[in-house]
């Protein structure tokens, strides 16, 4: 199906959300590897005239570590990784609109290594809280493994 206007493909645009699965490094030597499953979706914005990739749902195991007692420690961790709705990338319509391969063009942008990128930042912006929620601070995170789940 060859989408001819920005109205056409608002209208009749459908992508299965796509499921993964991750394992991810945190540079913390307290951690070992966590385990996360994202959903990430794709929907018109007609009002930008793009399309949005998003995390719809990323939740991590649950990560524990007690705080490190010296003034140089590090917090205290009692949570699990938990990002909705946010933004990966766009996909201009134009890049779209009369083309027959527009599946291919959209694919293009939810390879598995430009995923594994733009999940990263996502999950290096995250912020982590103390136990207490008083304070709030980020981990460098890595993706060591990506698999799409069907």
């Amino acid at each position: 199906m060859v989408y001819n206007s920005a109205a056409e493909l608002c209208e009749g645009f459908g992508y299965q959300p796509i499921q993964v699965q991750l394992t991810i490094a945190i540079v913390d030597k307290r951690f070992g590897p966590v385990r996360a499953e994202a959903e990430i979706a794709i929907k018109p914005v007609k009002s930008k005239e793009y399309l949005e990739v998003f995390v719809e749902e990323l939740e991590s195991e649950h990560i524990f570590a007690d705080e490190n007692g010296s003034i140089y420690g590090s917090f205290g961790i009692d949570q699990s990784i938990q990002i909705y709705d946010e933004v990966l990338t766009t996909i201009p319509f134009e890049e779209l609109i009369g083309k027959e391969n527009w599946k291919e063009a959209v694919d293009s942008f939810i390879m598995e290594e430009k995923l594994k990128g733009q999940l990263e930042k996502v999950l290096n912006n995250y912020q982590f809280s103390d136990m207490s929620g008083k304070y709030k601070f980020r981990k460098i995170c890595t993706i060591t493994e990506l698999q799409f789940l069907k």
